[in-house]
């Protein structure tokens, strides 16, 4: 029997790029054809469990990795004549996800299993367009499915059930033969700075966050596993062996150092097998953190911790359970220690949070500017608070009539605010995201400005010949187009120098750089070379 398992749609039906946070959440940009996708963790788990287990055909396609848009991921579907699709779904694709299971099953008889956040969060609803729906972590309900050879369900819903979460010592390696796990490296995530394979060293959480796709649709409640350390090594080795180009990992669990006893060992462990010569990154909790396991973890090769901060207000941080993980003191301790070890930090925030208030928002706002500029955090992410489906919070916003927008194109957390008060009203979060980004920028400029220059005079030497003309795309932060101007014209005085820009962005380059010309690029959203013409690339 076929049985294809499929991660969500690469390209909406509106053209923005899906990048889904495994577990976690799914955002989106537009015209960004190079963007970055997550390796599907559960999915590609789930398939090597199939191909070990059963003596079914199982593929793996990821039409996200691939950028496929609902036609071209419904032909290549096609191509191999399922007899079961089994598909992870957030709220974010559902609909493009749902149209092409539904079409696939139209024309060519497939059956159909939805999985994943938004069909653990509406179930009834999504089993009407489906054979069947499986709540929470899928991983082991669907093994046992077709394990069991009864593949004509009764029931249309397999519920959540704490006895469905799989060992995490079970797994095998997940999937790497259909789909590399190379290949997501060399596409990766921006904020690597290394050619890095995601990797799991521990799977779900202690704390159950009110916003937490994890805790609260996959996995029902506090959950955390830690795998064999002898275990982790051999994949190590087994991933570094296979892929020689290979720069280190990310550490991408939900929680990387909920006990912070494993992660010493883990470090130990890293340094005995002789792999500290390569560079790791982790998602984390700043609370669990002391000396001795930061000055560990940077031994063993760790250069990047991820860190939650969400928000400055102690009210929010209640309102939103995050007990131990909102500690300001102790996150003023872990980011001095982390940057006197030498370890970057990187933090993400919040906007709009129900129940934060304008004053609120702004104390969060001065907490990111002043880690930024001050240089203990190395970068950050501003979301806007998005409640999922499926969460606490959404039930919560949705009980209270606060849920201003309905339309699952808007739940990506990075561009529409679905959550309104007549206090805080959703266009005020929007300004307050805006002022967020601003506030980013000049603090990235604040803390760059003295490197940026340096590295620039260094880079200007290599030039054999002064430049006449000088061309820069409007392709970064504003912070650091505008170090890179200032620079320049300093560098290059008599240099003609133009900025292929935005054309709504003109005016305000124009005010501040007013011996800048100008080569408008039409559209918006990033730079894509399909947009650009023939008379645009004369210019």
């Amino acid at each position: 029997m076929k049985i294809v398992l499929a991660n969500c749609i690469g390209i909406d039906r509106n053209g923005w790029y899906i990048i889904p946070y495994a577990s976690r959440w799914t955002t989106s940009a537009r015209s960004y054809s190079d963007a970055f996708t997550y390796y599907p963790r559960d999915l590609a788990y789930l398939s090597s469990l199939l191909k070990c287990q059963t003596d079914h055909n199982i593929t793996f396609i990821d039409g996200c990795f691939q950028r496929y848009d609902m036609n071209v991921y419904l032909e290549a579907l096609l191509h191999h004549q399922p007899d079961w699709l089994v598909m992870e779904s957030s709220s974010r694709t559902f609909l493009d996800d749902i149209w092409i299971a539904k079409n696939l099953k139209q024309r060519c008889g497939t059956k159909i299993i939805m999985t994943g956040q938004h069909p653990t969060a509406f179930p009834g609803e999504v089993a009407n367009e489906s054979d069947l729906v499986i709540e929470g972590d899928f991983i082991l309900p669907v093994l046992r499915y077709f394990q069991d050879g009864n593949l004509n369900p009764t029931r249309k819903i397999i519920s959540y059930s704490s006895s469905n979460l799989i060992d995490v010592n079970t797994l095998p390696f997940p999937e790497d033969t259909d789909i590399s796990r190379y290949d997501y490296a060399e596409k990766g995530d921006p904020i690597c700075q290394y050619k890095e394979i995601q990797f799991y060293a521990s799977r779900g959480c202690p704390f159950q966050c009110q916003y937490c796709v994890a805790s609260n649709c996959y996995f029902g409640k506090p959950v955390w596993q830690k795998r064999n350390i002898e275990n982790i090594i051999s994949e190590m080795g087994y991933l570094y062996q296979k892929y020689p180009k290979l720069e280190g990992l990310f550490f991408d669990d939900e929680i990387h150092n909920a006990d912070i006893r494993f992660n010493k060992k883990l470090a130990r462990a890293i340094i005995d097998a002789g792999f500290q010569n390569y560079h790791y990154n982790a998602m984390c909790a700043y609370h669990t953190f002391d000396t001795e396991s930061l000055e560990l973890m940077k031994s063993a090769g760790y250069y990047l911790l991820r860190i939650g901060i969400e928000t400055a207000s102690s009210s929010v941080a209640e309102k939103l359970n995050l007990g131990k993980k909102h500690n300001p003191e102790k996150l003023g301790i872990m980011l001095e220690t982390a940057k006197k070890t030498g370890l970057l930090v990187y933090g993400t925030f919040m906007i709009g949070c129900p129940d934060s208030t304008h004053n609120d928002d702004l104390k969060t706002i001065e907490l990111m500017h002043q880690l930024i500029s001050t240089g203990l955090l190395f970068d950050c992410q501003i979301s806007i608070c998005t409640p999922q489906p499926g969460t606490p919070l959404y039930y919560d916003v949705l009980k209270h009539n606060l849920l201003d927008n309905h339309d699952w194109y808007a739940y990506d957390g990075g561009t529409d605010v679905v959550v309104s008060s007549p206090n805080y009203p959703a266009e005020e979060i929007l300004k307050m995201r805006e002022k967020a980004l601003i506030s980013y920028d000049t603090a990235r400029k604040t803390n760059a400005c003295d490197s940026f220059e340096k590295n620039l005079r260094m880079s200007s030497k290599k030039l054999k010949e002064t430049p006449e003309k000088i061309l820069i795309f409007r392709s970064s932060r504003s912070w650091h187009l505008e170090l890179s101007l200032e620079g320049i014209k300093n560098t290059y005085p008599s240099a003609n120098i133009f900025m292929f820009c935005h054309s709504h962005l003109i005016k305000d380059y124009k005010h501040k750089f007013p011996w800048l010309s100008f080569i408008p690029y039409p559209q918006t959203g990033f730079i894509n070379q399909e947009y650009i013409d023939s008379e645009l690339q004369q210019k």
